[in-house]
């Protein structure tokens, strides 16, 4: 027969100055990385509409600014998730200080 499960205190560990401290960086990162991304695309869209003999100059042969552009898109995507598994180890050791300074 299995013991019970702890159920954690969720209210102390909120009220952790590192539980806030994790909510508040988690939070600039993730915003920042979304803006990032979102302009860069609206940019890139921009430039396929507004600029198409630009995207449409080649720079390596055959292959176009605007194939380079896509490209760069699809390669920002693992970039960015690299980046945030990154950071994910900064968070979570603020989530286990967190938890130590709720159990005490």
């Amino acid at each position: 027969m299995s013991s019970p499960a702890v159920t954690p205190d969720w209210s102390a560990i909120a009220n952790t100055p590192q539980f806030r401290e994790l909510v508040e960086r988690r939070r600039r990162f993730v915003v920042a990385g979304t803006l990032f991304y979102t302009l860069y695309f609206i940019v890139y869209l921009a430039l396929l509409g507004f600029a198409p003999d630009l995207m449409a100059k080649e720079v390596l042969g055959s292959i176009t600014l605007a194939l380079l552009g896509g490209l760069s898109i699809c390669a920002l995507a693992p970039i960015m998730a690299a980046l945030y598994v990154r950071r994910a180890r900064e968070f979570d050791a603020l989530a286990r200080r967190a938890l130590e300074e709720a159990a005490r």
